[in-house]
């Protein structure tokens, strides 16, 4: 992983538009006993764990752009986590990528969002 890398305006403006869109839809689909909003930042700290241990992971094209999908089973807190990151290339070194979290989602119900796992399976010990 780079220690610097530089992302392209259009890239962070087509982040910003797909963190809205995934905001929006989990509102519209999440069920009401879930993990509420307010308490997502509680679980900041455990996104390193998902990128670097995913327990499923899947690499997707939104709009042309890389993304990829990681979930990863927190037993004790009896919860899932999924990271949506956008693959942003690291330029000078090919196949080395930094991944860019656009949206981190607890949840103790995984089922309302089995339709985002598709695509190529980097990972995958289903655990849900």
């Amino acid at each position: 992983m780079a220690d610097e890398f530089y992302l392209p305006e259009d890239t962070v403006e087509w982040i910003g538009q797909k963190k809205s869109e995934l905001l929006a839809w989990v509102i519209q689909h999440r069920r009401d006993d879930d993990v509420p909003f307010e308490d997502f930042g509680l679980y900041a700290d455990n996104v390193e764990d998902v990128l670097k241990a995913a327990d499923e992971s899947w690499a997707q094209r939104w709009d042309g752009h890389a993304v990829h999908i990681m979930i990863k089973h927190f037993e004790e807190e009896s919860l899932w986590l999924f990271v949506v990151c956008y693959s942003a290339p690291v330029e000078g070194r090919e196949g080395d990528h930094v991944m860019v979290p656009i949206l981190v989602l607890p949840t103790r119900h995984t089922a309302w969002l089995r339709s985002w796992l598709r695509g190529e399976a980097i990972t995958k010990r289903a655990l849900h």
